[in-house]
Parts: structure tokens; C-alpha cells; sequence
């Protein structure tokens, strides 16, 4: 039983190749088959596939192909994928985690909190050893677990989240406070996700920055960037630096860097997708 996952994986990736589909290198659960101007795209989860193309009759025909070896349910249109919800209208297509927001605060019993308009106090300042008591790390992991993943469509509370992620084995008062302000946060913005609507042209742009010295236990800094595609933002990231900056410039240099090696991936991911992107891609970093 050990194996049954590498045996479907393997078992469908052959099926696919077979149906005409090159597997993606940057992405290797993502394929894609061509036919004259057409194209189908197929992700892989585990045994949930997701279908997107630009010919009705070509995703018909991958349908009967499948059922035809394995056991299989159209679901028809997306509305759900992983508790992420996915409302899709003529021009748009809205992606969000509004219900997975109302689950969290059940399970943590904080559906009676009162609103905040921010996620952090910015003047607050986070240590491993500030003299509070501990609190149980079990709790506080679920709970920082549970922001993580709420992420995927919420880049606003992606910095304190990533902040908080450090204290995992030195969980204490303050640092649950903090958490549970970002709670307080996420009810009062649960509505809240990213939008993609119709675009005659789309162009990767990125936007990069970093503190310097921002964790006071190692001094090292936290780079951030996102790009944004078309109408809306399609990747991001804040991440504490593996190295400590000397200096401002290098900091942001580092920041940038980041940068640019996550759009060298989306170019290719994108160029595999037809939508190759031949102009270099704009950085803007804050100097």
C-alpha cells in the first residue's frame, strides 16, 4: 500500500502521454496537448484532475478517453478546489477562501471576535525570549498551519503569517496574541481574494522590497515580492533571507534577486502555456 501512490501516479502519467499530452518540467503534475490552435490543460492532484482549454469538443473528447480506463465523475464547472472557491463569471473569475475563513474560526471558537481593520501592529516587535509565558505549541501550530494555507488566495497577511511561522517550538503569549489579532483580521475580510478579469494583453510585472534586520533574534531580513499577470496577482512571497545583509542595498538586492529567479520559472511555466512572455519582465524594487 506504501507504493499505491507511486503506482497512480505513474499509471495516469503514462495514460497521458499516450493521449498526446507533454508533461510540464517546471510543474511535472501539470500536461498539455495541442492540437492546430487549440490547447487542453490538465493539473494533477492526487486523483482530482482539473481541465481548462479553448475547445469544447477537445475537453469532451479527453473525457471519453478517460472514462474509457479509469472510473471517473464530471463535477462540470469549478466551484470548489482544495477549500478554495472559484466563481467564475462571463468576464472574471474571482478565487476565494471565504467558508475555509468560517471553518477556522469555529475550530478555534472565535466566531464571537470582534473586528480588526489591520493584521499587525507594525511597532511590534516579535523574539523567542521576550520573558512571556509559553502557551501550548500544539494550539498555536494548528492555528498558524491553518493561516498558511489561507494564504494561497491572501497575500495581505502573508508577512505576519510567515513572521509567526518562526516561533513554531517557542510559542508564547505575545506571539498568540498576535495570531489571533490576525483572526480578528481575516472575519472581517473574508471576502477577500484575488480577481482576474478579461485582458487583451498580459505582461509579467514585479514588485520586490525587504526590511533590513527585521528579526531581532538573527538580524537577518525578509524579502517580499509579487507579480502580477493581465488583470491580477499571480504569484507572491515573504521569506526570511538566508544570509545577514551588511546593508540596506544589499537587502534589497537580495530581495530582487528572489525576484528574478521566480520569474525566470514563470516565464517558462507561461511559454509552456502559450503565453510566452519575449519582453523582459519589469522589477520594480524600492530603493
Amino acid at each position: 500500500m506504501k507504493q499505491a501512490p507511486r503506482a497512480w501516479y505513474s499509471k495516469i502519467d503514462d495514460h497521458l502521454l499516450r493521449l498526446g499530452f507533454e508533461k510540464n518540467l517546471s510543474k511535472t503534475t501539470l500536461y498539455v496537448k495541442r492540437r492546430n490552435n487549440n490547447i487542453l490543460i490538465v493539473s494533477l492532484y492526487v486523483d482530482d484532475l482539473l481541465l481548462m482549454g479553448n475547445d469544447a469538443w477537445l475537453l469532451e473528447e479527453f473525457k471519453q478517453e478517460m472514462i474509457k480506463v479509469f472510473y471517473m465523475t464530471d463535477l462540470g464547472l469549478m466551484p470548489f478546489f482544495l477549500r478554495m472557491e472559484i466563481k467564475q463569471a462571463e468576464y472574471e473569475v474571482f478565487i476565494c477562501q471565504k467558508k475555509y475563513t468560517k471553518e477556522i474560526l469555529k475550530k478555534f471558537k472565535l466566531e464571537e471576535c470582534k473586528k480588526v481593520s489591520t493584521s499587525m501592529n507594525q511597532k511590534e516587535k516579535l523574539c523567542k525570549k521576550d520573558g512571556a509565558n509559553k502557551v501550548d505549541e500544539g494550539y498555536f501550530r494548528s492555528l498558524i498551519g491553518c493561516l498558511m494555507y489561507l494564504t494561497a488566495t491572501r497575500l495581505d497577511i502573508l508577512n505576519v503569517v510567515s513572521i509567526l511561522s518562526q516561533f513554531m517550538h517557542y510559542a508564547n503569549e505575545l506571539h498568540l496574541r498576535v495570531a489571533k489579532r490576525v483572526v480578528h483580521y481575516i472575519k472581517g475580510t473574508s471576502n477577500f481574494g484575488v480577481k482576474f478579469t478579461r485582458s487583451k494583453r498580459f505582461k509579467l510585472v514585479s514588485f520586490s522590497d525587504s526590511d533590513w534586520g527585521g528579526s531581532i533574534n538573527d538580524m537577518r531580513s525578509t524579502s517580499g515580492y509579487y507579480f502580477t499577470f493581465g488583470s491580477g496577482v499571480l504569484s507572491w512571497s515573504s521569506k526570511k533571507q538566508e544570509t545577514v545583509a551588511q546593508s540596506t542595498v544589499e537587502a534589497k538586492f537580495v530581495a530582487a534577486v528572489t525576484a528574478v529567479n521566480q520569474d525566470l520559472w514563470l516565464k517558462k511555466l507561461l511559454s509552456d502555456l502559450n503565453l510566452e512572455q519575449n519582453e523582459s519582465t519589469k522589477i520594480f524594487v524600492d530603493n
